[in-house]
């Protein structure tokens, strides 16, 4: 998000009605380790999310019910959810829902669109900006919840934290642009008045991922809310109290009651449910391309023809020119790659270096990947935190005994089980040379910080590599040559694309700045989160005219 994968950076809009776009310069700098550098307050912003954090270590082990039509719902069966940090800190108790309550939230988003639908679009823009707000006010503790929940340090906490807010004013503002998505027509004959609204479908099923559980899960509940629809929304199982945090946001924002239903539990049994029900008019979904592409299948079987729209995964390259600024270009990839410790559909997890400074940027590579201190996310010096669950260390260890086999682990490639580590699920950030081009390495995903390295003859040679997976969602390019950069972003078939980011390759998808959207496998709609042309996949258009 967005950055799915998302740094933060400044941005010149401001919030505001009329034809702004709605993005509040203060909220996302306010939040920046390079903000309060400038502003010389670094002890106050280490202060208050160590604050922050012992403060939500003091509201873990709870359990949270359902939370259906406005109302805590319990339910029959339970699921626990432990820290990835370590195993023996209990995040909280979750109910998983039945089919039958995974109805019962449909019923009521049904029940409430009758009167949300008829909502003026200035007071659903109002929301929006509430719900900013709040989420600015109570920015430390949610990134705490995630550092502790599902293991980003201080700074991408508070990163994901910025998009959410971005994503609520952002959207505000678009329907302030948009005058509600209302456009006068020409007149086909004399005196007939012709008007194109966007309208609602109805509800929408919103199923969120792990790694952006605030932000993701914010701008796409918003995107179905603000246009209208009412949603019900299953966040990742691993990550469901920020989910609760976020719609203790909504509700003291002042959504009615059954606007927004959340549900808890098994991806499969909750997400079939949403995707065969006959009162569930669409859907939005990020996730892996296998349960995306499962989803459109079975929502073509289903016979209805409204909205999917998914975002799903990345195999994504960063091409190194002769023509590069080497030391920006090992800097921004190796960020790129091990920033949350790849876990992010934006990561690079490709590099095709120019074989005349291949040498040079491989040893500064290196030298990058080594500096980056692993360690519990809430020590202040950790840029390397855990994967999300176990069953990714085991996927970790297989993919680096497939790399052993065919090529060379230049750095990383191990998994802690001893010492003050050996309670999470901690892997090393790794890079591999010496891979053939064609091993399976350069086009499975793996959602892991592993970087495969190769060198090329020349930027087209390195164009063919990168086009050859079947995701298309970002890429990079460093050179200092502007007709090979264009060149690279004619032909990349990528939805983002950057050239020379030294403060990250490939990731950072800034809301009203990149959009994030994925071509080929890495995306359905071909519109972008955090752009122009977002919201209007949750609304249909109606043509209206009146004769006389």
């Amino acid at each position: 998000m967005r950055e799915k994968g998302c740094g933060r950076g400044a941005n010149a809009f401001k919030r505001g009605g009329g034809a702004g776009l709605a993005l509040p310069m203060p909220f996302r700098n306010e939040n920046t380790l390079l903000h309060h550098q400038q502003a010389g307050t670094v002890d106050a912003y280490h202060a208050s999310y160590d604050a922050a954090v012992a403060r939500v270590r003091g509201q873990l082990g709870r359990s949270y019910p359902l939370l259906l039509g406005g109302k805590d719902v319990a339910a029959q069966a339970s699921f626990e959810v432990r820290s990835p940090t370590d195993r023996d800190v209990l995040i909280g108790r979750f109910a998983k829902a039945s089919p039958e309550q995974v109805g019962q939230g449909v019923a009521s988003a049904k029940e409430a669109f009758a009167a949300w639908r008829k909502v003026p679009w200035e007071r659903r823009a109002e929301l929006g900006d509430k719900v900013g707000k709040l989420l600015q006010e109570r920015k430390w503790d949610l990134a705490a919840w995630m550092t502790l929940e599902n293991g980003k340090n201080r700074h991408e906490g508070l990163a994901d934290v910025d998009e959410a807010i971005d994503f609520a004013f952002y959207y505000a503002g678009q329907l302030r642009q948009h005058q509600g998505f209302e456009l006068k027509l020409h007149e086909p004959y004399p005196g007939e008045r012709c008007v194109s609204v966007l309208r609602p479908y109805g509800v929408f099923g919103v199923v969120a991922p792990f790694n952006f559980p605030l932000a993701i899960l914010a701008g796409m509940t918003l995107g179905a809310v603000l246009t209208g629809n009412t949603a019900v929304v299953k966040p990742a199982s691993t990550t469901p109290a920020i989910a609760h945090q976020f719609f203790a946001v909504l509700r003291d924002a002042g959504l009615p009651p059954g606007v927004a239903n959340l549900v808890t539990g098994s991806g499969a049994q909750v997400g079939d449910v949403l995707v065969n029900h006959a009162d569930v008019h669409g859907l939005v979904f990020t996730g892996s391309r296998e349960v995306g592409l499962h989803t459109m299948e079975a929502w073509a079987r289903k016979g209805w023809p409204g909205p999917v729209i998914a975002e799903m995964g990345g195999k994504n390259a960063v091409v190194v020119s002769d023509q590069a600024d080497v030391g920006a270009a090992a800097t921004g990839t190796a960020r790129a790659a091990f920033g949350f410790c790849g876990q992010k559909c934006s990561a690079a997890s490709r590099a095709y270096v120019h074989e005349a400074v291949y040498d040079a940027f491989l040893e500064k590579l290196l030298a990058e990947t080594r500096s980056m201190r692993m360690g519990k996310p809430e020590d202040k010096d950790t840029y390397v935190g855990p994967v999300i669950e176990a069953r990714k260390v085991q996927e970790f260890e297989e993919a680096i005994a497939l790399a052993r086999r065919s090529g060379k682990v230049a750095a990383g490639g191990n998994a802690p089980r001893e010492g003050a580590l050996g309670k999470g699920h901690y892997v090393e950030p790794t890079v591999i040379t010496d891979l053939p081009k064609d091993h399976e390495l350069a086009t499975r995903e793996l959602f892991l910080p592993v970087l495969c390295v190769w060198k090329v003859a020349s930027v087209d040679e390195a164009l063919h590599e990168v086009n050859r997976p079947e995701f298309g969602l970002t890429g990079g390019i460093y050179s200092r040559d502007p007709a090979e950069v264009q060149r690279y972003f004619d032909s990349a078939e990528v939805g983002v694309v950057y050239a020379n980011r030294a403060r990250s390759a490939n990731t950072g998808a800034l809301v009203g700045g990149n959009p994030f959207v994925g071509w080929k496998a890495s995306g359905s709609s071909g519109k972008g989160a955090g752009g122009p042309y977002y919201l209007q996949q949750f609304l249909r258009e109606q043509s209206r005219t009146v004769a006389g």
